[in-house]
């Protein structure tokens, strides 16, 4: 089974995204899958397979075994036009190159592919029919295609959401991200990942991701704020528009600092220097903005081993409880996160409690889990659809 995965962005890049699908196609590669990942690049870049490659493992740091096919002309400034483009480019290329599935997490393939005849699996982690309301009956429809594989979510949230939107249950699953054991062989002390990054001997709460008023770090600051005797610490690109001005806040504060964005083994440090890592605690993301679901940075905060402090939302339910392997507050209240972070710094047993319970959580979610999951629900649905899977 050969199986085209077609993405619309550009490689590498430092999005959620970006490292999702590399993660995952690797993962799927050392799991024994032929597969190849058709992307898009500038019209001049004539790189060599091995070149391209090699960006991509010095990138990500993760072994790329799936094959490469990139596609010259679909770049564009604007979005749209870049969707539009590489959705063509590469189903084309998808069609041509006489693969046995697509699998892709953009809209723009999966007509076409299904009506010359491929298996789609389509991915996402947005419930899609309640965020575009219009989009409910065509994905009813397509769900029912004969050879539609079905959706995978990164959470039960979204599949309840397409579920309750009458999708055919056995057509969605829900397989979790993951995230690299390898990367957390060593688990140093707090102190002692400080001191390797330079930071100087504090209680410390970390965040990393993206810095931006919609994942609310305005919450992170206002904590801070009230808790001087704490180094809070940004890791995330701060030089963005929507960054600079979040950056220049905390850059007045004496108590927070800013790493900038990290990879690798730096990103690992950071999170281990934590007493506690925090996800911002509110809903906004998840029902207002619309953009995060479970985000992804939950899984490295598991394996990290550290006490998490996060929102009562319900994608991060799925994973956290609070009491059992985080901390878990009332969400969009400065005053109840002020009260856990504080809680958590008091208490060093109880950090070091949800610390492990954290890890052990983290076990079964690693990415080649996710890929064995994959793998075993196209095969699932290629047998129910009586067609081979191999």
């Amino acid at each position: 089974m050969r199986i085209a995965y077609i993405t619309d962005e550009t490689m590498p890049n430092p999005s959620a995204s970006g490292l999702q699908i590399v993660q995952t196609l690797a993962a799927l590669a050392e799991a024994g899958a032929d597969v190849d990942m058709l992307y898009p690049v500038e019209p001049g870049d004539r790189r060599g397979a091995a070149e391209r490659r090699a960006e991509l493992e010095a990138f990500f740091h993760v072994p790329c075994g799936f094959g490469l096919v990139p596609l010259p002309g679909a770049v564009t400034r604007w979005r749209p036009p870049i969707k539009v483009a590489q959705a063509g480019l590469a189903t084309r290329a998808a069609l041509q190159g006489g693969y046995d599935v697509v699998y892709t997490r953009n809209v723009g393939p999966i007509l076409p592919a299904l009506a010359a005849r491929r298996p789609v699996l389509f991915e996402t982690y947005r419930p899609l029919t309640q965020q575009y309301r219009a989009s409910r009956w065509p994905f009813w429809a397509v769900a029912r295609h004969p050879r539609f594989i079905g959706i995978v979510t990164h959470s039960r949230y979204a599949r309840q959401a397409f579920v309750a939107d009458g999708l055919p249950p056995e057509r969605i699953e829900t397989v979790y991200n993951g995230f690299d054991p390898t990367a957390f062989a060593a688990q140093p002390s707090p102190t002692e990942a400080r001191a390797a990054l330079g930071l100087a001997e504090a209680p410390t709460l970390v965040y990393t991701g993206r810095i931006a008023p919609l994942k609310r770090i305005d919450l992170l600051l206002d904590a801070a704020e009230q808790i001087p005797q704490a180094r809070w610490v940004l890791v995330g690109d701060v030089d963005s528009d929507e960054a600079r001005p979040l950056a220049a806040r905390a850059r007045a504060m004496p108590n927070v600092q800013l790493l900038g964005y990290l990879t690798g083994a730096r990103l690992v440090q950071a999170l281990q220097a934590a007493d506690v890592l925090v996800i911002p605690p509110s809903a906004q993301p998840l029902e207002q903005f619309k953009t995060t679901v479970l985000p992804i940075k939950t899984f490295t905060y598991l394996a990290a081993g550290r006490a998490i402090l996060a929102g009562r939302t319900p994608d991060l339910t799925e994973l956290l409880q609070d009491g059992a392997n985080a901390r878990l507050v009332r969400p969009d209240d400065v005053g109840a996160l002020i009260e856990g972070a504080r809680g958590l710094l008091r208490q060093p047993a109880e950090r070091a409690r949800l610390g492990e319970a954290a890890r052990a959580t983290a076990e079964t979610l690693t990415w080649s889990a996710r890929a064995e999951r994959l793998l075993g629900f196209i095969d699932r649905r290629l047998a129910a659809m009586g067609q081979p899977a191999d």
